[in-house]
C-alpha cells in the first residue's frame, strides 16, 4: 500500500456509498475495515452523511464567493475548486483519528453524487448498488416504509449513480460501481478486484476470515432469541438469503416495481420481472396510483411536522416548568 501520511493531503481516504439505506454498506465497510491498514472513522460516527447535505455546503460556498470584492484583485478561475477541496480535507480530518491507517467511512446515500469530486478529490470512492426489489423488501420490513416511498428512493439513487457514471466514465475519477449480489456470489475474485483498486495489499488481506464475516443489521435473519432488526454480529448459515426476499411479491407489486424502477433496475444488469404489460390501461392506473401516493407523501409530512412542531412545544412547556419558581 502506498504509504499513509498524516498530511491530509496523502490520507488517500475511501467512501462507501450505498444506493439506499439496506443495500449492504455494512457488509462492504466490514470487508474493507477487515484489512490491516484500513480502519473506520472517529466513534460513534459509523455513516457521516457528508455527501447527503452538501448541497448546503455548495450555496455556502456561493455565497461566500459572491460576497468576495472584485477590487482585491483576479480570481484564479481554480479558486472555487480550491475552496471545495479545502472544505473536503476539514471533513476528512474530523473522522480521520487513527492517521497510520487509511480511513474507510460510508454512508447509505447516494444524493448529490455529483459533488463527490469537488468536495473529495483525491479519495476513493466505492458506490454500492443492490437489487431494487431487494432493497425495497428490506426496506419495508426494516423501517416500516410504504412501498412506493422505497421504490421511488431507489429508483432515484439508481439514476443518480447512473448519471455520475456517464460524467466520470472516462474522466480519470477514482471511483467504482460494485453490485451486492455479485459480492455474494463472488466474494474473493470480487474482493480481491476491490483491494487493487484502493491500492491494499491483498496478500496481508485474510481471505478466509472474509467469507466467514458475521452477518449485522439483516432484516430477515436476525440471530436467535431476535424477533427485531439489531447489528450485532450473527454467524451466517444456509438460512441467510438475502437475493430471494422479494421472491413472493404479489405480481401487482412487481408490475409497480416495473413501472417506478425497471429501466434503471435493468440498466444495472438485473433481469426485470414481469414485463410491461402492452395497452394504455396499465400505464393509466400506474399514473393514478402515482398520485396517490405523491398526495399521501405530502399528508405524510404535514404529520411529521405537526408531530415535530407538538413535541417541541411540549418540551419548551417541560422546560419552563422545571425552571419556574418553587417548583
Amino acid at each position: 500500500m502506498p504509504h499513509v501520511d498524516t498530511d491530509i493531503h496523502q490520507g488517500d481516504p475511501i467512501f462507501i456509498l450505498g444506493v439506499m439505506p439496506r443495500s449492504g454498506t455494512n457488509y462492504l465497510w466490514d470487508l474493507i475495515c477487515s484489512h490491516p491498514d484500513c480502519v473506520p472513522a472517529r466513534e460513534p460516527i459509523h455513516e457521516d452523511l457528508f455527501l447527503q447535505h452538501a448541497h448546503l455546503l455548495e450555496a455556502y460556498m456561493a455565497a461566500v464567493q459572491r460576497a468576495w470584492d472584485p477590487a482585491w484583485g483576479v480570481f484564479a478561475d481554480d479558486l472555487a475548486a480550491k475552496l471545495s477541496a479545502s472544505l473536503g480535507d476539514g471533513l476528512i480530518s474530523f473522522l480521520w483519528v487513527e492517521r497510520s491507517r487509511r480511513l474507510v467511512t460510508k454512508s447509505p446515500s447516494v444524493r448529490n453524487l455529483a459533488l463527490f469530486f469537488d468536495l473529495f478529490p483525491r479519495a476513493r470512492l466505492l458506490i454500492l448498488i443492490r437489487d431494487g426489489r431487494s432493497a425495497v423488501q428490506s426496506a419495508m420490513t426494516t423501517f416500516s416504509w410504504d412501498f412506493d416511498t422505497a421504490a421511488h428512493l431507489w429508483a432515484e439513487g439508481a439514476e443518480e449513480i447512473r448519471q455520475f457514471d456517464h460524467a466520470y466514465r472516462d474522466s480519470g475519477r477514482s471511483y467504482r460501481i460494485i453490485r451486492y449480489e455479485d459480492l455474494l456470489e463472488d466474494l474473493e475474485p470480487r474482493l480481491a478486484e476491490i483491494l487493487d483498486f484502493l491500492d491494499l495489499d491483498r496478500d496481508r488481506f485474510d481471505f478466509a476470515a472474509a467469507a466467514h464475516l458475521p452477518v449485522r443489521g439483516s432484516s430477515a435473519f436476525l440471530g436467535p432469541g431476535r424477533a427485531t432488526v439489531n447489528w450485532d454480529p450473527v454467524e451466517k448459515d444456509a438460512a441467510f438469503a438475502p437475493k430471494e426476499r422479494w421472491r413472493d411479491w404479489d405480481p401487482s407489486l412487481l408490475r409497480r416495481f416495473e413501472w417506478i424502477a425497471g429501466d434503471q433496475l435493468r440498466h444495472f444488469g438485473y433481469q426485470g420481472s414481469p414485463d410491461r404489460p402492452a395497452g394504455v390501461l396499465w400505464p393509466l392506473g400506474q399514473r393514478m396510483l402515482d398520485w396517490g401516493w405523491r398526495g399521501g407523501r405530502f399528508a405524510r409530512r404535514a404529520r411529521y411536522w405537526v408531530q415535530r412542531q407538538t413535541h417541541t412545544t411540549r418540551r419548551r412547556r417541560a422546560q419552563d416548568r422545571s425552571g419556574s419558581p418553587g417548583s
